[in-house]
């Protein structure tokens, strides 16, 4: 059984912000397109999950960058998932340049959402009989982050047609945008560290409003509905 998966890349000009930096939205969606893949691998890709009236919501993902990239540069992305709990499904991926240079680790959690019920359901039974890599990039895992405070700077965003994903809501990759769009680093102020949270899921013409707090080496947003609740936050180092 393959426990893990991994493919090759070719990094295109536009995962590249203005100071040729791998963008964060780019690094989630090598995440995404890999973790995707091997789902469908492993038998639990979206289709079988739809078959079983259930999908994959990813509430959390963190990176670390270690190496340099470059437009043009091939690499190779990796990814396996850890034994699941009785809610929670953690995967790890490595971002590897052509000589096996680690460049990105990271990892990301996910659960199961009924479609019917709208409600997240524990599968115990889900991965085929496989021995599980044991390996995380990150062995503290995850904590919550904390809240921007209420006096913070204020970024308003509109999401489209185009932030939609296959399930009807903004993409994963999309609030990282979002994220970069506020925060604006200037050209020394690399993103070392990125971590977000999903809380609600966010649907076309929902305004959204990110509160936002630059500190010496980090920015934090939080990005909240009209209504005020929290839809997800991220948190930025350099």
């Amino acid at each position: 059984m393959n426990e893990s998966f991994e493919k090759e890349f070719n990094l295109r000009t536009s995962d590249f912000d203005c100071y040729d930096r791998l963008r964060p939205s780019s690094v989630l969606d090598l995440f995404q397109n890999v973790a995707g893949e091997h789902a469908a691998i492993l038998g639990v890709g979206r289709e079988a999950m739809l078959a079983r009236e259930l999908i994959w919501v990813l509430t959390r993902i963190r990176y670390e960058v270690c190496g340099e990239s470059a437009p043009f540069s091939r690499v190779r992305v990796q990814t396996w998932p850890l034994q699941p709990g009785r809610l929670a499904f953690i995967r790890e991926y490595r971002i590897l340049s052509a000589d096996g240079e680690v460049l990105v680790r990271g990892s990301s959690e996910w659960v199961l959402l009924h479609t019917v019920r709208r409600r997240i359901v524990p599968v115990s039974d889900l991965y085929p009989p496989m021995e599980h890599i044991t390996e995380r990039n990150f062995p503290d895992g995850f904590t919550r982050l904390s809240r921007v405070s209420g006096d913070a700077a204020r970024f308003s965003v509109m999401p489209g047609f185009s932030d939609l994903d296959v399930n009807g809501h903004v993409n994963n990759i999309r609030y990282a945008d979002y994220v970069m769009n506020a925060y604006a680093p200037g050209r020394d102020e690399p993103v070392r560290h990125f971590e977000i949270e999903y809380h609600r899921e966010v649907l076309p013409g929902t305004p959204l409003t990110l509160f936002c707090s630059r500190e010496e080496g980090a920015f934090s947003a939080d990005g909240q509905s009209a209504e005020g609740e929290l839809m997800f936050s991220c948190r930025v180092r350099n």
